[in-house]
């Protein structure tokens, strides 16, 4: 019975906190994102106190990769963004005349096209205005990127001032104790997705620019980013340059997207990724799915992004106080998040 009565509490926790963090998931993106963020840009701060480095030298420097490529990153997205709702109007001719192909097309099929769209009517303007809509709010997103730098930076410097203690031979206590004994995995994982990701959105903007359709260096980065969302992430990237190559070039141009984005994804997921997983780990499918339902309802579209990271945190979690009844971390537990 004691045991019974203890998951019960701990269900019945879990679902508290799990609703808390929906209401509050503005907030908790911006935290959840920064260590997200910190954890990838770790190893490079180990690495160069590994190299004998100072702490302060090392996070410095750090701080200033992360921070000049963090607003390059997000001034080019911004820009990108806004340049697209500006051009918005320019392709609603083009639009309203694949709507009224592809209605043609249907028709000749026996297919009543009304029945396809929902509400039974479809309209470039209402196309467009979603759209823009679906812009707007990512460019809100991005303009909050100035305060998970910040906050980054901040983790950044808590976890120079665990690596020099630990360094001196000084216990490995604290939230920084944590964040390397449980981030292990998870900076393992972000390594292996970074290297994949960033060879497909190379390979895609490339693509993109020798097919001429607008703003490749958008769309490459979106291809980045959603390469975190496993399963259907490559799906998200794919569709926007896809439809504008459909709408500044037609059919053949958009097909050529679409099969040299298969071909690229098909790449770096059955080449490049297995030699790294044979190093690193591998993700249950099971896992992801379950990990995308239940973070996306908390946080929102973030969590598809962030869902696999945090449960592997808490999974970690789990396990290490399963095995150890969830005592602190020894004092040699930090000394494995540096090198050699």
């Amino acid at each position: 019975m004691p045991t019974i009565r203890n998951q019960m509490v701990t269900i019945a926790s879990a679902v508290i906190i799990i609703a808390g963090m929906r209401v509050a998931a503005p907030i908790v993106n911006v935290i959840l994102l920064s260590f997200l963020l910190a954890m990838a840009v770790t190893p490079l701060l180990e690495w160069l106190m590994g190299k004998g480095r100072r702490p302060g030298a090392a996070v410095a420097l750090t701080i200033v990769i992360v921070s000049i490529g963090g607003l390059i990153l997000a001034s080019a997205v911004g820009t990108s963004i806004a340049r697209i709702i500006d051009r918005l109007p320019e392709y609603e001719p083009r639009l309203q005349e694949v709507m009224t192909s592809a209605g043609v097309f249907l028709n000749r099929l026996g297919i009543d096209p009304a029945q396809v769209v929902a509400g039974g009517t479809a309209d470039s303007g209402r196309v467009l205005e979603f759209v823009r809509s679906m812009l707007t709010g990512a460019l809100g997103v991005v303009s909050a990127s100035f305060l998970v730098i910040l906050v980054t930076v901040f983790i950044l410097l808590e976890a120079s001032t665990h690596l020099a203690r630990v360094r001196r031979g000084e216990p490995a206590e604290g939230l920084m104790a944590r964040y390397f004994l449980y981030g292990k995995d998870v900076r393992a994982y972000l390594g292996i997705t970074s290297l994949t990701g960033l060879l497909t959105a190379v390979g895609n903007t490339i693509l993109l620019v020798i097919l001429g359709v607008d703003f490749p260096v958008l769309w490459g980065v979106l291809s980045f980013f959603f390469n975190f969302v496993p399963s259907i992430g490559f799906f998200f990237s794919l569709m926007p340059p896809a439809a504008l190559a459909l709408l500044e070039y037609g059919w053949g141009t958009a097909a050529l997207v679409v099969i040299g984005f298969f071909v690229l994804n098909a790449i770096a997921e059955n080449v490049v990724k297995p030699r790294f997983l044979k190093k690193g780990l591998d993700v249950s499918l099971l896992l992801v799915i379950l990990a995308m339902v239940v973070w996306t309802w908390t946080l929102g579209a973030m969590g598809t992004i962030l869902g696999v990271p945090l449960t592997m945190v808490l999974y970690r979690i789990y396990t290490h106080a399963g095995a150890t009844g969830d005592a602190p971390p020894q004092p040699g537990a930090g000394r494995a998040a540096l090198p050699g």
